[in-house]
C-alpha cells in the first residue's frame, strides 16, 4: 500500500509539472511573532496564481524546522480543491514548508499512434517496453514547492544549498523582501550556475485584474536575474529547467520549483 501511495504521488508531481498545473504551497502567514503558534497551509495545483483547483496527496510534504530537522505537520487535509496542513512553530527562527517527491524517472513512447510513458529509468524501460513502441524518450524530473515562514529572528539553516538539482539564493533573506526595492535571485544546477532557467512571477489577485501582470524572466549566464515586487503582498516564482543528459539513466534532464514568497510594505 505505500508502494501504491509513493507512485500515485509521484504520478500527479510529475503530471502538474508536465501540464499547465502549477502547484504551490501557500502559508496563511510569513512572519509571526512568537513561538507555540500555528500557520495554516494551502497546497494546490492551479492554473491561475493562488487560485486553488485541485488538492495534492501530502505524503511528501514536510517541514524543516529553523535547525534542519525535517517534520511531518501536525495535522493535513486533502480536499477537493486543495489541500490544507497545520504547521506549529515551536521555536524562534525560519522555517521552510515544502512539498516534493525526489528524483523521479519518466518514459515516454509511441505505440500504435497514441502517447503512453511508465515510471522507469532508461536501465528499467527495456524490459517494460512493448514491442514496436517508438519515439522512446527516458527523462529525469524533480518538481518542487515551497514557502519560507519565520518567526521573530531570521535564521538560514533551512535556506542552506544541498547542491543536488535545481536551487536558488536570493540576496537576502526572505524575510526582508520589500516592495519596491530590487532582488537579485541566483539559479544553481547542482550547485552550478544555471544559465536559461524559464521563470515567471506572478502575484496574487490576477483573477480581479484584465492585466495578469506576470512577468517572464530568464536567468543570465552568471545564473541571475533581478525583480522588484511594485507592491506589497504575495507572489509566485516558477522555475523550470531542462537539458539533454548524457547520463545512464536519462536522455533528459526536467526540473521545476514554485516558491510563494511575501514582499512587506516599505
Amino acid at each position: 500500500m505505500a508502494m501504491a501511495k509513493t507512485t500515485a504521488l509521484g504520478l500527479a508531481l510529475f503530471a502538474a509539472q508536465l501540464s499547465a498545473h502549477t502547484l504551490t504551497v501557500v502559508p496563511s502567514h510569513y512572519v509571526q511573532s512568537k513561538t507555540g503558534s500555528f500557520v495554516s497551509v494551502d497546497v494546490s495545483a492551479s492554473n491561475m496564481t493562488f487560485q486553488v483547483d485541485k488538492g495534492i496527496p501530502l505524503d511528501a510534504f514536510y517541514v524543516y524546522l529553523p535547525d534542519g530537522s525535517k517534520v511531518k505537520p501536525a495535522a493535513v487535509y486533502q480536499g477537493k480543491r486543495k489541500s490544507q496542513a497545520d504547521v506549529e512553530l515551536v521555536t524562534d527562527g525560519t522555517y521552510r514548508l515544502e512539498l516534493g517527491n525526489g528524483m523521479r524517472y519518466f518514459t515516454s513512447y509511441e505505440l500504435n499512434g497514441e502517447r503512453k510513458r511508465l515510471m522507469v529509468n532508461k536501465k528499467e524501460r527495456e524490459a517494460q517496453l512493448p514491442k514496436g513502441a517508438t519515439k522512446i524518450m527516458t527523462t529525469q524530473g524533480n518538481s518542487r514547492a515551497m514557502a519560507f515562514v519565520t518567526v521573530n529572528k531570521p535564521t538560514d539553516t533551512v535556506l542552506a544549498l544541498s547542491n543536488q538539482g535545481l536551487e536558488f539564493q536570493f540576496d537576502r533573506h526572505p524575510a526582508d523582501i520589500v516592495a519596491g526595492e530590487e532582488v537579485t535571485v541566483t539559479f544553481l544546477m547542482n550547485g552550478k550556475a544555471a544559465a536559461g532557467v524559464e521563470l515567471d512571477l506572478s502575484r496574487e489577485g490576477e483573477l480581479y485584474r484584465n492585466d495578469p501582470e506576470r512577468k517572464h524572466h530568464t536567468t543570465d549566464n552568471s545564473g541571475k536575474f533581478v525583480f522588484t515586487a511594485p507592491v506589497a503582498g504575495r507572489y509566485l516564482l516558477e522555475a523550470s529547467y531542462q537539458a539533454d543528459s548524457q547520463s545512464e539513466l536519462a536522455d533528459k534532464v526536467r526540473e521545476g520549483m514554485t516558491l510563494s514568497f511575501e514582499a512587506a510594505l516599505p
